[in-house]
């Protein structure tokens, strides 16, 4: 019960934290968005005095014109500097709170709005310019408690919600077990997904009403001030009638909040001045579609009643809110494989006595090595797909800062897949003296070591070096696990076997982008490095307490036999025509295209096109989705037809015709909008789809030809296995050239799906697919 409750409440704590990163972020981002606009009006007020060739220090109103800002709960002060950066007018909140010192920016503005986030408070520099120079800046200081109170005041009662359901379910876990058991159905996964579901829609819940508050509130504060502009022609019982240009603080109101959809002037229930022309001089009527805001201009005892109303579209709100529930979507996937892994772990907890004793029988022994094993290929991958979503960018400043071409950010990359390949050869001959157990600490010390190590502020040959030692922990553990299932799991158990690295793979990678992507987005680089490495300490941990050592294997060929037998492997295999065929045409681009193009070239053009990088995360996450979705239906058709070849022809053109897709973004056929966002989707999910058709069904395919049957189906299939490695090592390598020659952009993604495409036509047997789906006859009696 009580690793039920750990599983639950980690699982539960962790949404609890993406949830109040991400809220957080559009939090800020409102309120930001509202001081600017308050900063913004200052400046249109300050700049019409200035533009008449008058002085900046001799500009009589700020106090005024600052007054209404101050006094709402949002800003300490409003300050106006010259262009030295001299303070000449300052308005200061009543309760004289501590100010930060002023912005470096005063003295050296820009032409934009700048905001410096300091400890404190935030502060929004905005220049003030004559007609032909900068004459200094207006500045608003905001505390950042007002943020971090009103997000701790909102997430900190679902602790307690989050508790309360972790208990629940541990609970119901423990009380249900003898039925789960005997059920065929996976009630344990299940009860723990309705249960993370519930506690995904309270969050979101807390969400929508942040964001409601937050845009409601600037909307208030927003038309407070514009209300001030005009309380004077009502409390002195003027017509608005008689005054002109009282429209153009209402259009110049609306400019500077685009979340406004219509500011009114109401006399009465009539529109006497309004944003929308069409809309004056007509009755106001509420729209159902739109949230209102009315500030009443009149005070008692005027007769005919005045009042400012604002209005929002109510899909502003949801805009907001549908990034959040977006960004929960992926998290929801991701934690569909932690909590497997979760689950996982907790059982294998339960089981060690199975695995140390053998009162259950070999095949309770077996089970239980089995379940011990699974976590940790998952935590392996998992700590290095955290990063992938914003390591080419990570790379690329390291490689500008280490003063060398942006081109050598691929260097990273390519050695780590090199590393990768280099060291399965000596981690299969080192797990045979020493055995698994040994094999896997390695690897998980240096695929921990490596990524933790990125956070050190090193330049791009250290990275690079990293980064290797990476691809070697990497290469190192997947071997290990390997030699462990073969060592460990009985004959009939092999298949399942096999399933433990297709889904840690998949798994890892799906979840660690997923997670990665937003953690990024509060913790930055470094902090994602520093929990990666803390989730190769636990698996270490983990796998020096739960994993039994087996006994090494007396052999005496070492890594100089292996190297031998490869090699001689290698020299039959290179001369045969159709396995090159299907190396170069289907593999080797293939393998090319996930590390060059998913994992290199994507990221950069997305962070490039504007994409946040749990956006990026989330669409790099739609390969594997879709991977996942079609392998298992291919490999099952291929094993029922033995039609591979007509399967890697389809996986290879629908690959080049995703990438196609993708090589249309930011044209000027989609434009940089909604549509080009939904390409990207399809063509990220048609690439994912079309590698189904080939990871699995390629092996296949080199393992039921003419050379395995001559040469044997191990040797030909391992000796494929290693030079398809090529391909993830060119994959970098190659796209970043294509970068420095084409230029950083979608159209060499295209380009290259073009040229994937024409393999997969040069791959095509026309007549060996006939033969393939022809029925067969069978002859009559």
């Amino acid at each position: 019960m009580v690793m039920m409750f750990v599983v639950a409440s980690l699982s539960f704590l962790l949404l609890l934290y993406v949830g109040f990163g991400d809220g957080r972020r559009n939090y800020e981002g409102i309120e930001i968005e509202k001081l600017t606009a308050d900063a913004l009006s200052l400046q249109n007020s300050i700049e019409k005095f200035l533009r008449n060739g008058l002085p900046l220090k001799e500009y009589a109103g700020f106090s005024a014109l600052a007054t209404p800002i101050v006094e709402g709960a949002d800003v300490d002060a409003a300050t106006v500097y010259d262009q030295t950066g001299k303070q000449l007018f300052v308005v200061v909140d009543k309760r004289k709170p501590a100010l930060p010192a002023p912005p470096s920016s005063v003295k050296a503005p820009g032409d934009s709005v700048k905001v410096q986030d300091g400890d404190t408070h935030y502060q929004i520099v905005v220049p003030l310019r004559t007609r032909f120079e900068t004459a200094g800046t207006v500045v608003l200081d905001s505390p950042k408690t007002l943020v971090t109170d009103k997000m701790r005041k909102a997430f900190l009662p679902l602790v307690l919600v989050a508790e309360t359901l972790a208990v629940l379910f541990s609970v119901l876990a423990v009380l249900a077990k003898p039925y789960f058991s005997r059920s065929g159905k996976p009630w344990l996964p299940i009860t723990y997904s309705v249960t993370f579901l519930i506690m995904a829609i309270v969050v979101i819940g807390t969400l929508i009403s942040l964001y409601v508050g937050a845009i409601e509130s600037k909307a208030k504060a927003s038309a407070s001030t514009l209300a001030q502009r005009l309380s004077d022609i009502v409390e002195f019982k003027l017509d608005v009638k008689d005054f002109d240009g009282l429209d153009k603080p209402f259009v110049e109101y609306k400019r500077l909040n685009a979340e406004v959809s219509e500011a009114t002037l109401l006399v009465g229930n009539v529109n006497e001045i309004s944003t929308d022309p069409r809309e004056r001089g007509k009755p106001w009527i509420p729209d159902d579609g739109k949230l209102e805001y009315r500030i009443d201009l009149s005070s008692s005892g005027v007769p005919q009643n005045a009042s400012v109303v604002v209005t929002v579209l109510k899909s502003v709100v949801f805009a907001r809110v549908a990034r959040s529930v977006k960004n929960f979507a992926a998290l929801f996937i991701a934690s569909a494989f932690l909590s497997g892994l979760f689950l996982q772990i907790a059982a294998s907890v339960q089981r060690r006595k199975a695995t140390l004793s053998p009162e259950g029988g070999k095949a309770a022994m077996s089970d239980a090595a089995l379940q011990v094993i699974k976590p940790i290929y998952f935590l392996a991958v998992f700590l290095d797909s955290l990063t992938y979503s914003f390591l080419p960018k990570f790379m690329q400043e390291t490689a500008t800062g280490s003063g060398v071409s942006v081109g050598f950010a691929s260097l990273p990359f390519t050695a780590y897949y090199l590393c990768f390949a280099l060291s399965l050869i000596p981690a299969g001959s080192f797990a045979e003296r020493y055995g698994p157990k040994l094999v896997l600490l390695v690897g998980l010390a240096l695929a921990a070591a490596s990524v933790l190590c990125l956070a050190l502020p090193f330049g791009i040959f250290e990275m690079t070096a990293l980064r290797g030692l990476a691809g070697v922990g990497q290469g190192v553990l997947m071997i290990g696990v390997q030699s462990y299932i073969l060592a460990v799991i009985s004959p009939e158990k092999k298949t399942q076997g096999t399933a433990i690295i297709v889904f840690g793979f998949q798994g890892g990678l799906l979840s660690g982008m997923a997670l990665g992507s937003l953690l990024f987005s509060s913790l930055h680089a470094s902090g994602v490095f520093v929990i990666s490495g803390c989730i190769g300490l636990f698996a270490v941990i983990y796998t020096f307490a739960f994993v039994a050592r087996s006994e090494a294997k007396q052999t005496q060929s070492g890594i100089k036999t292996a190297v031998k037998k490869l090699a001689s492997e290698l020299k039959q295999v290179m001369t045969n025509f159709e396995f090159l065929k299907t190396l170069l045409c289907i593999g080797a681009p293939a393998k090319a295209i996930l590390t060059g193009v998913i994992s290199f070239a994507l990221p950069l053009i997305l962070g490039q096109l504007g994409y946040r990088p749990e956006d990026i995360g989330q669409v790099i996450m739609l390969y594997g989705l879709g991977v996942l979705a079609s392998s298992g239906y291919i490999s099952r058709y291929v094993d029922r037809t033995n039609n591979s070849e007509l399967v890697l022809f389809l996986g290879a053109v629908m690959s080049g015709l995703g990438l196609m897709a993708i090589g249309f973004m930011n044209s000027s056929v989609l434009g940089n909008g909604t549509l080009c966002t939904i390409v990207a989707i399809v063509g990220v999910s048609v690439v994912g789809i079309a590698h189904g058709f080939i990871n699995a069904p390629v092996v296949s395919h080199v393992g039921h030809s003419a050379l395995a049957k001559r040469i044997g189906a191990n040797p030909a299939m391992t000796a494929y296995r290693f030079v398809e490695r090529g391909g993830h090592v060119s994959g970098p390598l190659l796209v970043s050239q294509f970068f420095l020659i084409w230029g950083q952009g979608p159209v060499v993604i295209g380009g290259i799906g073009l040229a994937t495409a024409l393999l997969g036509l040069v791959f095509l047997n026309p007549r060996a697919i006939v033969r393939q789906i022809r029925p067969r006859v069978v002859p009559a009696e």
